[in-house]
């Protein structure tokens, strides 16, 4: 338990991610925090979530009036204001808990790129601390760097036998189904494979057949529709060799993908240049790929995967990233 969250109260504001606000929420109350969780991006269907991104102000007024609507009848003060991401937080919103929670620390962590939140950067001066997972960023906005973190299920405690030498899990965004099915050719069928290509709804799929030149050759059959459990991609991980990693072409910091390879002691192949700073890269564990010209080493899927050292490890997982933040945030 967590001296600083011990007996505390925490208003947590978080977008649904494939069950990670969940994951969190968990962590601060195993640390010993009494948690009020609010939804960032308040809405189920996938039109008004791409609506959020591109029209911002459209949504903002209906996400004012579900913050207002569910926390009309929370008396509790808070200790800690806890915001991950807060693209549906309007400056209304923000104020108006500033005021009425005056003793709150109020913390933000970015899991995007500020050039895909820019209406983010408006609220910044409503938040004590401000954390982001990508290093240009914090240099750029003077903010706290902390990269992201590996969840409980990831970790893998027993070691099985490997049904795939390469696997892909994630959204269908940008040009990601050009590097997977341009890796796909490259290894035939030579390699054991496992792509999931997901797409949030049919509509989605023609819209990127029709505008974007990556999936002009895409069929329909390559895409999945549905979200797979985490605990599906946790199983698809732990028998994978090696795990491949896309990052969003205007995303510099490592995705939560990258984070989850190294906490199920997976190899990593990936698109994104900057891991190389980081202090668990490994030429033995990870191999980057020229994402217009995506080509992996045969001799690197065959390699083993090298152990790393221990204290690296921990500061990876969800326990650790917490405590480095909360900590940090105390410090101020």
């Amino acid at each position: 338990m967590n001296e600083l969250l011990k007996n505390k109260n925490v208003l947590y504001v978080a977008p649904v991610f494939f069950g990670y606000e969940s994951e969190i929420k968990g962590e601060l109350e195993q640390q010993g925090a009494s948690v009020t969780f609010l939804l960032d991006r308040p809405f189920n269907s996938p039109f008004l979530k791409a609506l959020t991104k591109v029209r911002h102000a459209w949504v903002i007024g209906a996400a004012d009036r579900y913050y207002e609507r569910q926390m009309s009848t929370v008396h509790t003060e808070f200790d800690y204001v806890f915001v991950v991401n807060g693209q549906t937080l309007s400056a209304k919103t923000l104020s108006t808990w500033r005021e009425r929670y005056s003793k709150a620390k109020f913390i933000l962590y970015m899991w995007d790129s500020f050039s895909n939140r820019q209406q983010t950067l408006r609220n910044l001066k409503y938040f004590d601390s401000v954390f982001t997972f990508d290093k240009n960023d914090a240099e750029k906005y003077n903010v706290n760097f902390r990269p992201l973190f590996f969840s409980a299920g990831f970790d893998a405690a027993v070691e099985v036998k490997a049904q795939y030498d390469i696997s892909f899990i994630g959204t269908a965004h940008t040009d990601r189904f050009f590097i997977v099915d341009k890796i796909d050719r490259q290894l035939g069928s030579t390699k054991r494979k496992y792509w999931y290509l997901y797409l949030q709804a049919d509509w989605v799929y023609w819209i990127y057949r029709c505008f974007n030149s990556a999936y002009r050759n895409a069929k329909k059959a390559n895409f999945k529709f549905e979200s797979i459990p985490k605990a599906e991609v946790q199983r698809v991980f732990n028998v994978s060799n090696t795990i491949l990693d896309i990052e969003h072409p205007q995303q510099t910091g490592l995705t939560m993908r990258t984070l989850e390879t190294l906490g199920a002691r997976k190899k990593l192949v990936t698109t994104n240049e900057s891991v190389k700073q980081y202090d668990f890269y490994s030429e033995d564990n990870i191999f980057v790929i020229d994402r217009q010209n995506p080509v992996i080493s045969r001799a690197f899927l065959e390699q083993p995967y090298k152990a790393v050292d221990s204290h690296i490890y921990r500061r990876y997982s969800l326990a650790g990233w917490l405590d480095e933040i909360i900590m940090l945030v105390n410090k101020k």
